[in-house]
């Protein structure tokens, strides 16, 4: 498994985790405001139209309210919607800490926890998808160092090497070679397919064989051994 995966998961993974730190800090501030904070109603006053890159958008309100001493104050809401979920001059519930009212919040499920649920659960899915990645690369490099190590050496048949399409990265997919030989814990005809490289081996390997190295305890776990034509880790 190429290095660039692992840094792909590591920047996934990081990314992924700021994010639902962001859910969790947004989250703990929202739960703050509504243990301390007074109810008191509001008029939506504006819809604030948020562009996003691919030409639509979301509306966020903005609300007026006054505070226990008839202050006037303004609050935006900090996430949206599309189509809208309020109209202009419709009233609301607003929850306020008495000391700051500028960190306030519309007291219904989408004002309490819209964002902090987008955040926690959009960067759960990122940060899940990197770790994972990174974990599945790690344990690919183990298991190809203990290969190297103690697995069964056989030289295997080159039969094609083939473009994997199920993997594109910026457009392009990567190659992997595939051999046959018989497998020295089965007995049986089996095919040996390499992790991928993003160069063409046909020219270099037709004709030749190709060497593997087998896990003599696990008949799943093997290594095509490419480090003569390529570097493994690109």
């Amino acid at each position: 498994m190429p290095k660039f995966v692992m840094w792909m998961g590591l920047a996934f993974g990081l990314v992924g985790s700021a994010i639902m730190a962001g859910g969790v800090w947004s989250w703990r501030s929202n739960q703050a405001i509504i243990d301390g904070g007074i109810r008191t109603e509001g008029i939506v006053v504006d819809l604030e139209f948020s562009s996003d890159s691919e030409g639509g958008g979301t509306y966020s309100p903005v609300v007026e309210f006054r505070d226990r001493d008839r202050r006037p104050h303004t609050y935006n809401a900090s996430s949206g919607s599309n189509p809208p979920s309020y109209s202009r001059g419709e009233k609301v519930q607003i929850i306020y800490l008495p000391d700051t009212p500028e960190k306030a919040l519309i007291d219904d499920f989408s004002g309490r926890w819209m964002l902090p649920v987008f955040l926690l659960v959009f960067g759960g899915i990122f940060a899940t998808v990197g770790w994972v990645t990174c974990y599945f690369y790690f344990r690919r490099r183990l298991i190809v160092s203990r290969l190297k190590r103690v697995g069964v050496p056989i030289d295997a048949k080159f039969v094609e090497c083939y473009r994997d399409t199920s993997t594109t990265v910026n457009g392009r997919s990567p190659w992997r070679v595939a051999a046959q030989a018989s497998h020295p814990l089965t007995g049986k005809q089996t095919s040996f397919t390499s992790d991928p490289v993003w160069v063409d081996l046909s020219e270099q390997l037709s004709g030749k064989d190709v060497p593997v190295r087998v896990d003599p305890k696990n008949s799943k776990h093997y290594h095509v051994d490419l480090s003569a034509y390529v570097d493994e880790e690109d």
